[in-house]
């Protein structure tokens, strides 16, 4: 389970009309459309994953969600919005630096720490209720954790522009290396060290996947270099797609969060699954 970060709501799209144009070219005239384009995608391939997971999880399907398509479907749509996120904190403190919004590095630090604990305390509340919920397997460092924690350790890398290659490589080595290994203490699990016995519905330690992130921030220091766009990409009402997918992109955040409530009401509704399930 996962989802974007919030501050990528920064990011602005272009080249959009319809139903009151005005108000909205208002709000989103600086928007990068692909961005959102991208990251609507990425909802997409989650919402259907997580749909298939839910049918597995409750019995109510045979699917194998641990191999082939569907897992590289899943892992994708993780990998890309985790890769987007670090763009969207590049063009954000890109734009920020050159309006000379920032002020002082503390108060930039501020600004990604309150952040960090928003994302946080929202991964808290899911933690909360999956322990109550699905105790043996409940969520300790999901999607949302790891939004958090790494919405406040990119700030020191966001300086950075070919040299976030290496510390991605690094950070993608690391965790290749630990994911086949469990350790006897859980005090680090968040970092990517595994205890001995430990499931959960939803993990993304900090070794391989702040790499991502990382490898995201280089693509927004480098195709996005200033907080601009440094490519020539059509406008965005010549295709078919891009206005609902960015539209679904921008609430990327509101929809993970309504998204499994809303399939378990359906699948109780439907009569597919008993309440004594849950």
């Amino acid at each position: 389970m996962w989802l974007s970060l919030q501050e990528v709501k920064s990011i602005k799209l272009t080249g959009f009309q319809g139903i009151s144009e005005k108000k909205y070219m208002r709000r989103h005239s600086n928007r990068y459309w692909e961005i959102d384009c991208l990251r609507g995608f990425a909802v997409i391939l989650m919402l259907g994953y997580h749909f298939l997971y839910d049918l597995d999880f409750f019995g109510l399907s045979d699917v194998d969600l641990k191999s082939g398509t569907l897992l590289y479907i899943g892992r994708g749509a993780a990998f890309l919005f985790i890769l987007i996120s670090g763009t969207a904190l590049s063009i954000s403190r890109s734009r920020a630096l050159a309006s000379e919004a920032l002020g002082k590095s503390e108060e930039n630090f501020s600004k990604y720490l309150k952040r960090g604990l928003r994302l946080l305390s929202m991964g808290m509340i899911i933690t909360g209720i999956t322990w109550i919920f699905f105790p043996g397997q409940y969520i300790l460092f999901g999607i949302l954790h790891f939004f958090g924690v790494s919405a406040m350790l990119a700030y020191p890398f966001l300086k950075y522009g070919k040299e976030n290659l290496l510390f991605s490589l690094f950070f993608v080595f690391i965790g290749f290396y630990l994911k086949e290994r469990t350790f006897k203490f859980s005090t680090l699990l968040w970092i990517g060290f595994r205890p001995e016995g430990f499931t959960t519905l939803d993990y993304f330690p900090l070794f391989p996947w702040f790499g991502v992130l990382l490898a995201g921030i280089f693509l927004g220091n480098s195709l996005y270099k200033g907080g601009n766009r440094q490519f020539e990409v059509p406008e965005a009402d010549k295709f078919l797609l891009p206005k609902p997918l960015s539209r679904i992109g921008e609430h990327s955040l509101f929809i993970y969060f309504i998204h499994q409530p809303l399939f378990l009401g359906f699948l109780l509704l439907t009569g597919l699954l008993d309440p004594g399930m849950l």
